[in-house]
């Protein structure tokens, strides 16, 4: 799997077909891309008419080219993807990635001949990516090959998405959460390779920690069953599944030439094979990014810490409608709380900071749910009482912004530490109230850079520790927890 696939994540050389000096059209801008990406190997732009393209010298063909290339990228109107991709066979090129729209997804003739691509590639064992694509990026090869110039740094998240426009959210989501990426790629129509065969090489890929997947319906879904029940025993897959609805899978099949399915069949795969299923990009990126740092709970029993009595209330409904459970504390729990709260707090669980207490006693009763045998899994609601008040005021009364910003990370860093020592996740949510938009952008990315995410409503939390509970019942099942 891994000789398969070193042309396509990790080649040597790599060849533009349909590169242009016309800043209008996607041979330019994706070949200037590319350079400014920082490729290290050789670059060979293929256009027939032209003799140099951005201080490049530009072959005619691809029979032209001195050496065969490992990969190549393919931008030429689909009537000659064909004979190109025959000249790449006999050019003994191992992985090419077809940008080029207007196959199976309008149907006909479209359809026709994308069956005969993957007939010509697979004969003559070159792997495909595509059609309709828009590239794929392996920040840790400098590999870019992407429509808009933005360069995600290399860490330890892959995102595989069916549609260009949301591999690129994704993947900025997971910037801005001053993170990286292992692998990003668009798969469009999935001619040749399909989402089992990412998944069988991320499963080994030592970059890639977890997996986040955009898909909009399945080549062979019985493969995928079987691919995915063994990759989630090796690392979690998240993915959102577009399609549920008729109007959605309409535009699947037009999209990405895709038969969405039944909704509630898939439901029942992602139960079948481990997959973690989110409802929206958004859930998408928050549940991948806990998965980096939190342990997997033992169970479905929720403790929840929060600094105002509201978002508990909407926290424990959160909770229970995402069958955890807001377990009853048991008395000695309490008796032990009492002594770290004041003497009005609530006394149970929720557990109401009563609008703050000092930083140390917020982390006491943490660590005092953490140690109760009935709780799996803490959630803290509104981290500031954790960030200790008496830091945030300089002179005049302005806030510091840089302590903020420090004062978050470090509680968020503590929060971790606690969740490691008990080996029960501890996960948080927090609007930032002294905090700027501008400043609440920073302080995600600082919390990133650690591995880690402050959520931002206690939904967004109670869904978080519902993937990690149904990750942890799959692994649990297969006697791998």
């Amino acid at each position: 799997m891994t000789k398969r696939f070193a042309p396509l994540f990790a080649p040597r050389s790599v060849a533009f077909i349909g590169a242009s000096k016309d800043p209008r059209k996607w041979g330019f801008n994706m070949l200037n891309t590319f350079i400014r990406g920082g490729f290290p190997g050789k670059i060979y732009p293929v256009n027939h008419t032209e003799d140099e393209i951005l201080g490049l010298k530009v072959y005619k063909s691809v029979s032209d080219i001195p050496q065969g290339p490992d990969l190549v990228v393919i931008v030429v109107p689909p009537p000659s993807v064909n004979a190109v991709i025959r000249e790449c066979v006999s050019k003994g090129v191992g992985a090419g990635i077809v940008i080029t729209a207007g196959f199976a997804e309008l149907g006909g003739e479209g359809a026709r001949l994308q069956n005969e691509m993957v007939d010509i590639a697979r004969r003559g064992s070159m792997a495909l990516v595509g059609p309709n694509c828009n590239g794929i990026m392996n920040p840790w090869e400098k590999l870019h090959i992407q429509f808009v110039e933005f360069f995600a740094p290399p860490g330890p998240i892959a995102v595989v998405a069916q549609s260009g426009n949301v591999l690129d959210s994704v993947v900025r989501q997971v910037m801005l959460r001053g993170m990286g990426c292992s692998l990003c790629i668009a798969s469009g129509n999935e001619a040749d390779l399909h989402i089992e065969d990412y998944l069988e090489y991320l499963a080994d890929d030592p970059q890639t920690k977890v997996i986040l997947s955009y898909i909009e319906g399945f080549k062979d879904g019985q493969r995928f069953i079987e691919v995915a029940s063994e990759v989630s025993k090796k690392k979690p897959i998240v993915m959102v599944k577009a399609g549920k609805t008729e109007a959605g899978a309409k535009a699947a099949m037009s999209h990405t030439a895709s038969v969405a399915g039944s909704d509630a069949i898939f439901d029942a795969v992602c139960k079948q094979s481990g997959v973690i299923r989110a409802k929206n990009l958004d859930e998408l990126v928050h549940i991948g990014i806990a998965l980096l740092q939190q342990p997997l709970p033992q169970g479905r029993k929720v403790g929840i810490v929060t600094g105002g009595g509201g978002w508990g209330v909407l926290a424990a409904d959160a909770c229970t409608e995402l069958s955890l459970e807001v377990v009853t504390l048991p008395e000695d729990t309490i008796r032990e709380l009492d002594t770290v709260m004041p003497a009005w707090w609530n006394r149970g669980n929720p557990v109401d900071l009563v609008a703050g207490r000092s930083r140390e006693a917020v982390f006491k009763g943490i660590e005092i749910l953490l140690r109760c045998p009935v709780v799996d899994a803490v959630m803290m609601l509104s981290i500031m009482p954790a960030m200790g008040f008496e830091r945030f005021r300089a002179s005049a009364g302005k806030v510091d912004k840089e302590i903020v910003v420090q004062a978050v990370v470090e509680a968020m860093n503590e929060f971790n530490q606690l969740a490691q020592k008990y080996g029960k996740p501890v996960v948080a949510a927090s609007e930032q109230m002294f905090s700027d938009a501008a400043q609440e952008t920073q302080i995600n990315y600082a919390v990133g850079q650690h591995n880690s995410i402050c959520h931002q409503f206690p939904h967004q939390a109670a869904a978080v520790l519902a993937a990690l509970a149904s990750y942890g019942e799959y692994l649990e099942r297969n006697k791998l927890a």
